[in-house]
């Protein structure tokens, strides 16, 4: 696993509550919301990260999903392209701060592609790279020949027919040669060579769960998961994330994490 130095954040604003969500779990508390945020950033330090917090952005309601708008190794930066209107230009804002760590070192998603940092989830050397509502297979390609030039591997996981925002909303990679993923993602080809660990149908959310240096941060309310991790010898930490819920947010959306350079 990478060891991470920093994460950059930005809390919810004002409009959050008007971001782009299927809206089935109701409307969220922007100021609840706001308090969940605090509480996750507090985590993030717990794993021994320097937690950078940017300012709310009111004029992109779903800016505190970091995550999305860049995505960043130990070797490299790409930065990615929006398919959604109201999301494009979250981007070009975060390009100036990603640029002072990665000057030199940034690569970019070009149209007709388009590619959200949620749908890309590291593992080591790999990546597994999402094609969904969000990522068009020209976006995938883009991000895998990328990458292939400083030494990693990818693979493919086709989600457009599972009614699941981005990969990253069903499974994360936790090291140990192991993914957690929802009952949705259990089959994919790409998992074969990993030991998987499928989440409760009740408990599908917990998937989107962080491993941080020493440290796995699931989100708050759900003991199986929580109680199998602990099993396995990983240190857990629990978060509440009811508001970025229904949002359709997880806890890798609101971040994006910076491991050591190489």
């Amino acid at each position: 696993m990478c060891h991470y130095e920093r994460a950059i954040t930005r809390p919810p604003c004002r409009k959050f509550a008007d971001g782009l969500t299927h809206g089935l779990l109701g409307r969220p508390d922007v100021d609840l919301a706001a308090r969940q945020h605090e509480s996750y950033v507090k985590a993030l330090r717990r794993c021994g990260v320097e937690v950078i917090v940017l300012h709310p952005d009111d004029d992109y309601p779903d800016s505190c999903f970091t995550e999305d708008e860049a995505i960043v190794t130990d070797r490299m930066a790409v930065i990615p392209s929006f398919c959604r209107p109201s999301r494009q230009g979250e981007e070009i804002r975060m390009r100036p701060i990603i640029e002072a760590f990665y000057s030199g070192r940034i690569e970019e998603i070009k149209a007709p592609g388009t590619l959200e940092g949620g749908d890309i989830c590291r593992a080591g050397n790999h990546f597994f790279v999402g094609i969904s509502s969000r990522t068009n297979e020209d976006g995938a390609h883009q991000f895998a020949d990328i990458v292939k030039k400083y030494g990693f591997t990818s693979a493919f996981c086709d989600i457009r027919d599972i009614q699941i925002l981005h990969l990253s909303t069903g499974m994360s990679y936790i090291g140990n040669n192991t993914v957690i993923c929802c009952p949705a993602f259990q089959h994919l080809p790409a998992y074969d060579s990993y030991r998987v660990i499928v989440t409760d149908e009740k408990e599908a959310y917990a998937a989107n769960c962080v491993r941080v240096n020493n440290k796995v941060i699931i989100p708050e309310g759900f003991p199986v998961l929580e109680k199998k991790l602990f099993k396995l010898g990983f240190d857990v930490i629990t978060t509440p994330m009811s508001e970025i819920e229904k949002q359709d947010g997880g806890l890798s959306c609101l971040s994006v994490r910076i491991p050591k350079r190489m």
